[in-house]
C-alpha cells in the first residue's frame, strides 16, 4: 500500500510541475497580457492543485493532511479571483488586447 501512495504522489507532483512549467512558457509566446494572465492563472491553479492533493496522498487524512487540504481549497478560491482582479483594472485601464494578424501563403488572413 505503501508503493501505490508513493507512485501517486510522484505523479501528481510531477503533473503539478508540468503544469507549472507549461505555464511559464505561455507567458513567454503568448503575444498580449491577457492572454499570458490566462495562462499563469490556469497554469498556477492546476500546478497548485496537482502538488497540494499530492501531498495530501504523501501524507494521509491526518490533521497535517487537513491543512493541506486546505491550503488547496483556499489557493483554488483565492487564484481565480486574484487573476480577475487583475484582469479588471487592466482592462479598465485602458490595457487594449494586441491585435496580431498573420499572413497565409497567398497573402490572405488568417
Amino acid at each position: 500500500m505503501t508503493e501505490i501512495r508513493c507512485i501517486l504522489t510522484v505523479v501528481c507532483m510531477l503533473a503539478g510541475l508540468f503544469f507549472m512549467a507549461v505555464s511559464v512558457v505561455g507567458v513567454r509566446r503568448f503575444p498580449d497580457f491577457f492572454s499570458r494572465l490566462h495562462a499563469i492563472g490556469l497554469g498556477q491553479s492546476l500546478g497548485i492543485g496537482f502538488c497540494c492533493f499530492g501531498l495530501f496522498i504523501y501524507q494521509g487524512p491526518d490533521i497535517t493532511g487537513i491543512k493541506i487540504l486546505l491550503v488547496l481549497f483556499m489557493s483554488m478560491l483565492a487564484g481565480p479571483i486574484g487573476t480577475h482582479i487583475v484582469d479588471r483594472v487592466a482592462f479598465r485601464e485602458g490595457l487594449k488586447r494586441e491585435e496580431r494578424e498573420r499572413e497565409g501563403s497567398d497573402g490572405s488572413c488568417l
